[in-house]
């Protein structure tokens, strides 16, 4: 914190800026203008805290303010709201003349006028006007808590950042810009900022990069005129608004500058979107420190995750107890000649978590060319790898993520695969992805890059009694199961999970298990996808639990047989749930058709037809031999338990998706085709619901 002095003058010209002001004239400004402190506070520092008395009125001239309670003693902040250019803070404790209920922290470099309580009162005296203004910014605050509206966000600088040429940062940036927009329908501007002798190449035809057609504007010019700033953006040639401006290189005083320019553009816009020049100049480097959030591209080279690794180290120091690990997103970029690097082994040379990887961008894939005054920019198809990454980090940003949970069931989890067909043919976005048991397998397979094709041939593996002998062909002497599991890895494996890790999959997936000791759930995020498969699918009294060090795990579905708890922790918004566990009814209809189906059996005689009646009676023999067995025992009575979990699992669920599995087994894995049909037809009569629940 730091009190400036400054002219009376420029006293006057400050309050000139602030809403409460605009009405006041010259005299009475000049008058209020003796009265008043300017005050900056540095991004982070605490302008007051919770219980501080109420001894002046605060407005904001620039930067940002968030205001919170708790957030103390291990508390997390509650009641958030957020204070922009030009708004007033800490008037109903003003008012009431109670000590503040919120703490107010600078979110960026901020200037602050402050007028001291009793000032305030004499400047009423001549002035009452002000107190009726005040009044109605009160009122606003005091409903905007009552009915929250769309507008109580916070409004976001994301800065799009590489030290490292053509890592493609321009590109994401303006793609970013425009998906941002599209998928939240709210105001976006995309910045670009540039060193003053930066050429801009030619435009190729294999390019994805913007190419700007009109001259760029002088930062400096705009950085602390409103009016000059908001001549300077351009508007209405695409659905974001655009701003291209440059810098000379080593400007200190536009140092000073950067946090008003950005925040002043944050106060109109949701999201304003600052593509930086890849020269690291201390212009930038501030920029970076004053944004919400940067994604920090890089590629995977030995050299460019060295450079990466710098970088966030200068920015942990600069930022110091103000850094927090959200901030920073690391994205990877890839060479389509080159196999990528495994994720997992760049998170441990950066010694920092890799957010997203991009693929590459087919040239042949630009197929839509956007062109306007201002810039012309190549787009990739909608539908490629590139674009649909940029949607979900879009989708991610903006709250509106949906997420889908598939559940646990044993063979009634091959159900999953006719959900996933319908949701790719009529292209419902799926943007986490959570499972247990079943669930975990099938999700694994579809965010490693199986669509729901492929998983029903590796469904069929289970039609071919061969395959199925020789997964349970792993029997040992145990009390706890019949099978090991080391052979249900192999297959695990050897289908394509070979090596993969949670770094691999498309979208985010969370895996459930169940550590038996501790009567823990495990959410699984990171590591083998099979040895996590593996744990999820370890059906108490059938599979041998896992042992690692002093946990026994077991199937996730015991405890979460639908996990839709992980989904809302992880950020989605939008939940589709998948639960194949048979309802009591359906349960009950199996069983009478079972009844009905040996009733017809009893008709049959030897002298009608022997073989048939053979083959009843061996049939029947053998299940007398077999049934009840422990292991049928234990899986009907934890789907039984697990079914009653589930549906208050749902609750959390915008949609649920129960298809009608009756009639079929929890081990009947060999009815692959009856399975998926049930899951297309339960998906299709929940569409409307779907729909309805993206357009909200």
């Amino acid at each position: 914190m730091v009190n400036i002095v400054i002219s009376i003058v420029q006293r006057y010209k400050l309050l000139k800026e602030i809403p409460l002001f605009k009405n006041v004239g010259w005299y009475p400004l000049q008058r209020i203008a003796r009265r008043v402190h300017i005050i900056e506070f540095k991004k982070g520092e605490i302008i007051r805290k919770e219980g501080d008395p109420p001894d002046a009125l605060y407005c904001l001239v620039s930067g940002r303010v968030q205001a919170y309670s708790g957030a103390g003693g291990g508390r997390r902040k509650t009641d958030v709201e957020f204070y922009r250019r030009g708004m007033p803070f800490g008037i109903i404790s003003f008012f009431t003349n109670e000590n503040h209920s919120s703490t107010y922290e600078a979110i960026n470099d901020s200037t602050i006028v402050k007028i001291d309580k009793a000032d305030f009162e004499d400047i009423l005296k001549f002035m009452p006007q002000l107190g009726v203004e005040l009044s109605h910014s009160l009122s606003t605050q005091l409903r905007s808590r009552m009915l929250p509206t769309k507008e109580n966000v916070e409004h976001r600088i994301i800065a799009v950042y590489s030290p490292i040429h053509q890592t493609g940062s321009s590109t994401y940036a303006t793609n970013l810009a425009l998906e941002l927009e599209k998928q939240t329908h709210r105001k976006v501007i995309l910045v670009s900022i540039n060193p003053v002798d930066k050429n801009q190449p030619a435009m190729a035809n294999d390019d994805a990069a913007p190419f700007w057609l009109k001259p760029p504007v002088a930062l400096r010019d705009i950085a602390d005129n409103y009016e000059k700033l908001q001549e300077s953006i351009v508007r209405g040639q695409l659905n974001v608004d655009m701003l291209n401006v440059v810098f000379e290189a080593g400007d200190q005083v536009l140092v000073e500058s950067i946090s008003h320019f950005v925040t002043t553009l944050v106060s109109d816009y949701h999201f304003a979107i600052v593509d930086l020049p890849t020269e690291k100049d201390m212009i930038v480097v501030k920029t970076l420190t004053q944004s919400d959030v940067v994604h920090l591209l890089t590629k995977d080279k030995p050299d460019d995750l060295k450079a990466i690794s710098l970088m966030i180290t200068e920015l942990t120091d600069r930022m110091k107890e103000n850094f927090n690990p959200d901030f920073l997103k690391v994205i990877v970029t890839s060479n389509e000649k080159i196999a990528p690097v495994n994720l997992s082994e760049i998170s441990h040379e950066i010694d920092f978590p890799v957010y997203a990887r991009f693929p590459y961008i087919n040239p042949e894939g630009l197929n839509t060319v956007l062109n306007c005054e201002m810039l012309t920019i190549r787009l990739p198809w909608p539908n490629s790898p590139y674009a649909m990454e940029v949607r979900r980090i879009a989708r991610q940003i903006s709250g509106v993520l949906v997420g889908l949970a598939l559940g646990g069931g044993a063979a009634l989890g091959v159900a999953h695969i006719g959900v996933l067909r319908v949701l790719e043919q009529e292209k419902i976005p799926i943007d986490m992805i959570s499972g247990s048991s079943m669930g975990a397998l099938v999700a694994s397979f579809w965010v490693t890059g199986k669509d729901s094709q492929g998983l029903e041939i590796l469904a069929r593996d289970f039609e071919k009694k061969s395959e199925m002998i020789r997964l349970l062909c792993d029997l040992v002497i145990s009390p706890a199961a019949l099978i090991g599991g080391k052979k249900i890895v192999r297959w695990l494996k050897s289908r394509g999970l070979e090596g993969k890790t949670f770094y691999d999959t498309r979208i985010p997936l969370k895996i459930i298990s169940y550590d038996i000791l501790r009567r823990e759930e495990l959410v699984l995020e990171s590591g083998s996808l099979a040895d996590a498969v593996r744990q999820s699918i370890s059906i108490p009294g059938v599979m041998e639990p896992v042992r690692m060090k002093d946990r026994w795990v077991i199937d996730g579905g015991v405890l979460n047989p639908l996990p839709t708890n992980v989904l809302l922790q992880g950020g989605a918004k939008k939940i589709i749930a998948v639960n194949v566990l048979q309802s009591p009814e359906q349960v009950m209809k199996g069983y009478l058709e079972e009844q009905r189906q040996n009733a017809v059996d009893d008709q049959v005689t030897f002298f009608s037809s022997p073989k048939k009646y053979l083959m009843i009676k061996i049939g029947r023999f053998f299940a007398r031999l077999f049934n009840p067995n422990v292991s049928d025992i234990i899986v009907r009575t934890l789907q039984a338990s697990e079914y009653v979990i589930a549906l208050e699992s749902a609750r959390s669920a915008d949609v649920v998706i129960h298809p009608d599995l009756s009639y079929i087994n929890w081990y009947e894995l060999d009815k692959v085709e009856e399975l998926i049909k049930r899951g297309e037809q339960a998906a299709r009569a929940a569409l409307p619901q779907i729909r309805k629940m993206l357009e909200e």
